[in-house]
């Protein structure tokens, strides 16, 4: 899914082939899940998808699920990254979650490759984390897939190109993504304290 190689993506239903729209996000941190690292929450639009309710109900009620995950682009989404998730366990379902980086969505990759891990909660457009904290949701664990190296210049790349178009000089624009994409990640670091 990266470079010129392109792979058809086996699905278990034709409603998966369509990315799936973040519709809202934030960030949590608690002690008792993932270490107290900040893990970012996606509220995903499932509106068509009614699998994913289902999931996530699932894996509430009925003990931990197997996920696989896969980090990659589309052909037709420039400047977006997807992941894709096989769920093999509670359900049987894949979803494919597409991050815009024109809509800021890069400090969610950031945040889930940093902490290795999200939030999944379904929800629709408007939802937000701060109203919605009794919304059912779920953590998935994403380990490292090597999909590091090439997001990490990928993501340098667009910050260049946005700070050029902000009408920075070349030399100083790629100074500024350095810092910037420095800044963003001290900043997701923060881990709550325990004990």
């Amino acid at each position: 899914m990266f470079g010129k190689k392109l792979t058809d993506i086996p699905l278990f239903h034709a409603r998966e082939a369509t990315p799936v729209r973040i519709v809202g996000d934030g960030v949590i941190s608690t002690v008792g899940v993932g270490d107290g690292r900040m893990l970012p929450v996606l509220i995903l639009d499932a509106t068509d998808r009614p699998d994913i309710t289902e999931y996530i109900r699932l894996h509430r009620h009925g003990g931990p699920g197997d996920v696989k995950v896969q980090w990659g682009q589309l052909p037709d989404l420039h400047d977006t990254v997807v992941l894709m998730l096989t769920v093999v366990r509670p359900a049987q379902m894949k979803m494919i979650i597409a991050f815009d980086l024109r809509r800021n969505q890069g400090f969610l990759v950031e945040q889930i490759l940093g902490m290795n891990g999200m939030y999944v909660q379904a929800g629709q457009n408007g939802d937000r984390v701060s109203a919605t904290m009794d919304h059912p949701r779920i953590v998935v664990e994403v380990p490292e897939t090597g999909f590091r190296r090439t997001w990490d210049k990928l993501y340098y790349q667009f910050t260049v190109k946005k700070f050029r178009e902000a009408g920075l000089e070349r030399a100083r624009a790629k100074v500024a993504a350095r810092d910037a994409i420095a800044k963003l990640r001290e900043i997701g670091s923060f881990r709550m304290p325990s004990g």
